[in-house]
Order: structure tokens, then sequence, then C-alpha cells
């Protein structure tokens, strides 16, 4: 799901007719992105908002923040490889790259963190039409506030990057799977009938509470003296 738009048929019609970037280009690449301001992975500092650090720059958390397949402003990815924050979730947000948020930060309104939310759970139906409901941590993801600002951290290498801060809301929801028949071209054993879970929809499970992360960090920059 992850696209960035290259100039890579330019450089095939450059070829075409026999021209070519002088010497001095040879290492560029050209991308873009209509969220090119947020794109990037970063490496971060995870905190409850009480001040408890769930990750540190030395466990080198990175998160990834890329565009959709839509490829249009203010609508991406983020991914956090974290093993207890786990996010995968599209956001849509308002305000720019300086000062941004979630356009709606009700329950109804966020997609599905599938990071957590996931089809594939056992036991497996064994017939079509059943349903199960779990209450599941970190359903939604809300972008409560968030900033990305251009070369406003020193690294511990000493080299400057682009800091970020982002401060995201974890949501409790109740998801309802309903069992499906897998189609035939798709089963191990055509002959077989197979089912799998699909969501059927969700709901806010305001009860169990929300819990807020602050995320803090930098750009990574890939360099050696960079690394915790």
């Amino acid at each position: 799901m992850k696209k960035l738009i290259n100039n890579s048929l330019l450089v095939v019609a450059l070829a075409t007719f026999g021209l070519s970037f002088s010497s001095c280009n040879d290492d560029i690449e050209i991308w873009d992105s209509a969220v090119l301001d947020y794109s990037g992975s970063y490496v971060v500092q995870v905190q409850a908002e009480d001040g408890t650090v769930y990750a540190d720059y030395s466990d080198d958390r990175k998160i990834d923040i890329y565009n959709t397949s839509d490829d249009v402003p203010n609508e991406l990815w983020i991914t956090d490889y974290g093993k207890y924050l786990e996010i995968t979730s599209k956001f849509f947000l308002t305000g720019d790259a300086s000062n941004f948020a979630s356009k709606s930060l009700e329950f109804d309104d966020l997609p599905l963190n599938i990071s957590v939310v996931k089809e594939d759970f056992t036991p497996k139906p064994t017939v079509a039409g059943e349903t199960v409901t779990k209450n599941i941590w970190g359903a939604k993801t809300a972008l409560v506030e968030g900033k990305i600002l251009p070369k406003a951290m020193t690294t511990i290498g000493g080299n400057v990057a682009d800091s970020i801060y982002m401060k995201i809301k974890f949501m409790y929801g109740d998801v309802t799977f309903k069992s499906v028949e897998v189609p035939v071209e798709y089963r191990a054993d055509p002959e077989v009938a197979e089912f799998k879970w699909k969501i059927e929809s969700s709901a806010y499970d305001a009860a169990s509470g929300d819990e807020t992360y602050v995320y803090s960090g930098y750009r990574y920059t890939g360099f050696p003296e960079d690394q915790h």
C-alpha cells in the first residue's frame, strides 16, 4: 500500500531518445508525493501522558509515514512497528505538516487499526453466517495533535534533522466479524468448502477508557553515528 511516485517514466523517455543526465546527477532519485512534507521514517520515543516511557531512543523505535494509494493531500498511513503500541492505520488530517490533527476524533469517523483488528484469528469458522464480537484495545486510533518541524533537532551524532511530535489516542472497540465462504479459486482444495472471518461492524467501547501516548523524535538520518 505504500506508494511513492517517481519520475521513472521521464528517465525511460530520456534514455529512449539518447539523452542522459550529467554526471553530477548520477546518484539523484526524484520522488514526489501529495504528503511529501510528512513522509519518511522517524526514530521516536513513546510516552504515556503521565510521563511513563514505553519505548525510548535506545530501542531504535521507528515509525513510517507514507501516502495512500489515492495519493491526496492530508490522507496518509502511519505504521508503528512496536510490540505493544501497534499502529497500521489510515489518517485523515486537517492542517499541514507544521500543525496537524485528525479531522474527527469520533470513533465512528475513524478507520480501523489493521495492526490489531485482524480477520485471521482462531477458531476459524466452519459455516457461513456465524458472528463473533471481540473487544479490542486500540481498535481505532486518532491523532489528537502533531507537528513536524524542519531542521529543529540535533541527533546524538550531531546531525540536524526534522523533529516530530504526535499525540495519538488509542480507543477500545467492539468489533463484530461474520463468517463467509472462501471463493473456490482461493481454497487449498477446490472441492472442500472453506470459511473465513470478515469485519462486519465496530462500535465504540467508551466504558473501557481511551489511552493517549506521545510520540516524539526525529526523521531517520541513516547515519551510523545516530544509532542509539
